[in-house]
C-alpha cells in the first residue's frame, strides 16, 4: 500500500480529460475543485461484501457527526460493485460522494495506492498529502476523536489508550452504566466486584461457528480441573451468536458466567482486544491486568497446567517439554501403525492408542494423520520388551 505523506492533487487524482466532477447519489454533479482545502476520504467498497456492508453504518454516523460539527470533511465513494444497479443501492445509503460507476479512474486509484482488500479508507488532509492508508481499523476504534487523522492525533489518542491500559481493571473492562453484574445460565446475577483478585479469562465464542464448539468442551475440562484444585478461577462468555436462542442453547453447556446477550460491552472489549478470530480466551489476572489475549491457543497445547497463564509459568512448561522430550525416541516403530513415527509438537489431538486427549507432544505419521501418546508408545514398548525377556 502507498506510503503516507505522499502529496497528490485532487485533480490528478479524480479528474479525466471528460470529467472533473463526481455524483451525488441523486444524480448531482459536485465540481472536484469544491473539495480542494478538505479533509478527504477514499472509500473502496462494494456491496458484495459482507465486511463492507458492517463497515458502512459505522462510517455514516462517522461522517455525519463529524459534518453537523462543520468539519471540512469529505468521503468519495470507488465501487467494486459488480454491476451498475448493485452500485445505485448500495451508494443510496450513502450521503456522501462517488465516481461514476466503471469510471476508469477507479482502477487507476487502486493500482495507485495498492489497494489489496476492502473496505480500505485512504485519507488525504487539506494540503493533498496522504494521511492515513489503513483508516478503517482507526475509525472503527477510535471514531470521531480521530479526525483530523494527523500524526498528533494519532500519537495523542495512543497516550490516551495507554493510560487506560495502565489503569485497567476488571470492574473498567465488565462494568457500564447500565450494568454491574454478570449472569449464570441458571438466571443468577453475580457482581463483577465478587470477581476482583481473581484470574478471570474472557472468552469470546459463538455456537454456530465449529472451532468454537470443538474447543468449549475442552475448555469445560481446563475450567473443571481448576476449580477442583481450589484455584481463584472464573471464566466470563461473551458471545457472538446470532440470537438470544442460539446464546441460551450454546451458554447452557458452559459451567461459567457471562455477558448478557448482546450487551454492548462486548463489542468494546472485541475492539480493544483485539479480537478477530474466534474462539479467543483472553485471561485478565488478580490485578486486573491483561495476562494474555492467546489463551485458547496455550490450552490447547497445556491444558490446565498452563495456569495462571503467565510468561513465567509458560516457560517453566516449555522447559518441562524439553526434558520430556529427552526421554521419548525421535522415529519410532509400533504395532499400532504401519509406518514409522515422528516425534513431533501438537497442539491438541486424539490419541490413536489410548483414545484419550493429548498435547505437546505426539509421535505423528504425517501420511497416515495418526497421533500416539509418547508415553503410550514406551509403554507398547516396554511390554514388548518384556514378552521378549
Amino acid at each position: 500500500m502507498a506510503e503516507p505523506n505522499t502529496q497528490h492533487s485532487l485533480r490528478s487524482l479524480l479528474c479525466t480529460e471528460e470529467r472533473d466532477f463526481l455524483i451525488r447519489n441523486n444524480g448531482e454533479h459536485v465540481p472536484i475543485l469544491e473539495l480542494v482545502g478538505k479533509t478527504v476520504c477514499l472509500c473502496f467498497s462494494a456491496d458484495w461484501c459482507y465486511q463492507c456492508r458492517e463497515f458502512t453504518p459505522k462510517l455514516i454516523q462517522f461522517y455525519n457527526d463529524l459534518k453537523s460539527r462543520g468539519e471540512e470533511l469529505e468521503i468519495v465513494f470507488i465501487s467494486s460493485d459488480q454491476d451498475t444497479e448493485s452500485f445505485q443501492e448500495y451508494f443510496g445509503s450513502m450521503p456522501w460522494l462517488a465516481l461514476p460507476y466503471g469510471d476508469q479512474k477507479a482502477n487507476y486509484l487502486e493500482r495507485h495506492f495498492e489497494i489489496e482488500g476492502i473496505p480500505t479508507l485512504i485519507v488525504l488532509g487539506s494540503d493533498g498529502k496522504t494521511l492515513q492508508t489503513e483508516a478503517v481499523e482507526l475509525v472503527m476504534d477510535h471514531g470521531v476523536e480521530l479526525y483530523p487523522f494527523t500524526k498528533e492525533k494519532l500519537d495523542e489518542l495512543k497516550a490516551k489508550e495507554e493510560a487506560i491500559r495502565a489503569a485497567q481493571t476488571l470492574e473498567s473492562l465488565l462494568v457500564s452504566d447500565e450494568r454491574d453484574f454478570v449472569i449464570t445460565n441458571s438466571g443468577g446475577k453475580v457482581p463483577v466486584s465478587e470477581l476482583t483478585g481473581k484470574t478471570v479469562g474472557l472468552y469470546f465464542s459463538a455456537h454456530w461457528f465449529t472451532p468454537c464448539r470443538r474447543f468449549t468442551p475442552e475448555l469445560v475440562q481446563v475450567y473443571n480441573k481448576l476449580k477442583e484444585n481450589g484455584e481463584a478461577f472464573e471464566i466470563v462468555f461473551l458471545s457472538s451468536d446470532k440470537d438470544q436462542e442460539a446464546f441460551e442453547e450454546y451458554y447452557a453447556s458452559m459451567p461459567w458466567l457471562a455477558l448478557p446477550f448482546g450487551d454492548k460491552v462486548k463489542k468494546d472489549l472485541s475492539r480493544y482486544f483485539s479480537i478477530e478470530v474466534i474462539p479467543s480466551l483472553v485471561i485478565v489476572g488478580p490485578d486486573g491486568k491483561t495476562v494474555t489475549t492467546d489463551a485458547s491457543d496455550i490450552i490447547s497445547v497445556h491444558g490446565a497446567k498452563a495456569y495462571p497463564f503467565t510468561d513465567a509459568r509458560l516457560v517453566e512448561l516449555e522447559k518441562e517439554m524439553e526434558v520430556a522430550a529427552e526421554k521419548y525416541p525421535k522415529e519410532t516403530k509400533n504395532d499400532l501403525h504401519e509406518h514409522s513415527l515422528n516425534l513431533i509438537q501438537r497442539k491438541s489431538y486424539i490419541c490413536d492408542g489410548c483414545r484419550e486427549e493429548g498435547s505437546a507432544w505426539s509421535l505423528y505419521c504425517k501420511e497416515c494423520d495418526f497421533d500416539l501418546h509418547p508415553d503410550c508408545a514406551l509403554k507398547d514398548n516396554q511390554s514388548d520388551e518384556n514378552e521378549k525377556q
